[in-house]
């Protein structure tokens, strides 16, 4: 959906992070003012299905002061989410508020969840499941997951060109990505490094000594 960021994190939570645009921008966009907002990215990332989509947004206009209270929790979430992950990918320790708010919101949709297979093997399901908290908890969980499974060294803050700030998960081979997008920032950053050696070079020119000119 146009009306939402790219999706360039590499995983769910990260995605949400980056709902706010420009974070070390004096004046960052936000994506997100209210639960619908919220509904129509889970939807724009997959994390809620054409069906949820339709019930959640029913019962959200059925029940407006309820999904005021969600979008709040949903909100501060996010902050979390953001705060754990720039510090991780600052090679810092997260806070442990934060941590534990993240905590909470994964242990709220694990008791509402159900064991069920999934291929070979059993695992935790959120399906069918009609509670306006459903995307929270999607998005608690996938925190959860990148904290206990993920190589938490491949979590990266884009520097764009000091002004980009989204995080993302370093699916490269050996590493070395850079930024959340080289089409985008990647791009930027060689034009601007492309026209400061140009610049550099226009002005060694013309600062040289014509011995021959009047």
């Amino acid at each position: 959906m146009p009306a939402f960021p790219r999706l360039l994190g590499g995983r769910l939570c990260l995605h949400f992070a980056n709902t706010i645009e420009g974070p070390i921008n004096p004046e960052p966009e936000d994506f997100l003012h209210d639960y619908d907002d919220l509904l129509r990215w889970s939807w724009h990332v997959e994390a809620v299905d054409d069906a949820e989509l339709k019930s959640l947004r029913k019962l959200a206009r059925a029940t407006p002061d309820r999904a005021r209270e969600v979008f709040e929790q949903a909100i501060r979430l996010r902050q979390s989410v953001d705060r754990i992950f720039r510090t991780i990918a600052a090679g810092g320790e997260p806070r442990g508020a934060d941590l534990r708010s993240v905590q909470q919101r994964y242990l709220e949709g694990l008791g509402a969840a159900s064991l069920g297979r999934a291929d070979q093997a059993f695992s935790w399901s959120l399906r069918g499941i009609d509670d306006l908290r459903l995307p929270v908890w999607r998005i608690a969980a996938s925190a959860v997951e990148l904290l206990t499974e993920g190589n938490l060294t491949r979590v990266k803050r884009c520097p764009g060109a000091d002004d980009c700030g989204w995080l993302f998960y370093d699916t490269s081979r050996n590493g070395t990505r850079r930024w959340c997008s080289m089409e985008g920032c990647g791009s930027r950053m060689k034009m601007r490094r492309h026209y400061a050696r140009h610049k550099q070079r226009s002005l060694r020119y013309h600062g040289r000594v014509r011995p021959f000119s009047q």
